[in-house]
């Protein structure tokens, strides 16, 4: 089976993009999920078919159903130890992450303080309201509101969604957070958002 079944939201900035990848870690191994769309997380599924290297992330347009794939030196992806994330872009990326949506179980958004100033976390917040509603009863998406920051402000629209709040902390010995700046959650934390997940 290789439909998605949780879809995570997030802003990228300020180590944003580093947590999703552990989160997404972290799901897969609970819900033993492998394939790559199951707990999809974009950057990852747009560089999982065909690609195509570009010489930086910038505004290329790759041909259709082919993803460029770089360095990303945007600076909101800068690390202070100078590490550089691979980027994606794709033309495409937009219908794949509405599929995603149509096909998944549980979406989570990552609130940072950074989330409401990203208009691609705000149009996804948005997709997700329609998605909801349109849904029959009997499979309904699951919403869940990871708020890192204390603060989230999503204006429900009578969509019922379940909020989780965790702090974030510095990451030590962690494989997958290891850059200076890079935070996840505690396990209790954790254990909570899995428990709003529930069975798949």
């Amino acid at each position: 089976m290789d439909n998605t079944l949780i879809l995570l939201s997030f802003a990228m900035v300020n180590h944003g993009s580093t947590f999703a990848h552990w989160l997404r870690d972290k799901l897969m191994k609970h819900y033993n999920l492998y394939h790559v769309n199951a707990v999809y997380l974009d950057s990852v599924v747009s560089r999982s078919g065909n690609t195509m290297h570009a010489n930086t992330f910038g505004n290329a347009v790759p041909p259709p159903n082919v993803a460029f794939v770089s360095p990303d030196y945007r600076s909101h992806m800068r690390s202070p130890t100078g590490a550089i994330p691979i980027g994606a872009r794709r033309t495409d990326w937009n219908e794949l992450y509405t599929k995603a949506m149509s096909e998944a179980k549980a979406m989570i958004f990552v609130y940072t303080d950074e989330f409401a100033h990203s208009q691609w976390c705000m149009q996804e917040w948005s997709q997700f309201i329609s998605e909801s509603k349109r849904r029959p009863l009997q499979r309904p998406l699951k919403g869940i509101v990871l708020d890192l920051s204390g603060n989230s402000s999503l204006v429900l629209n009578g969509v019922p969604v379940q909020r989780v709040s965790a702090a974030k902390f510095q990451a030590k010995h962690d494989p997958l957070a290891w850059d200076k700046g890079d935070f996840i959650i505690t396990e209790s934390a954790l254990q909570s958002l899995i428990d709003a997940i529930g069975n798949l």
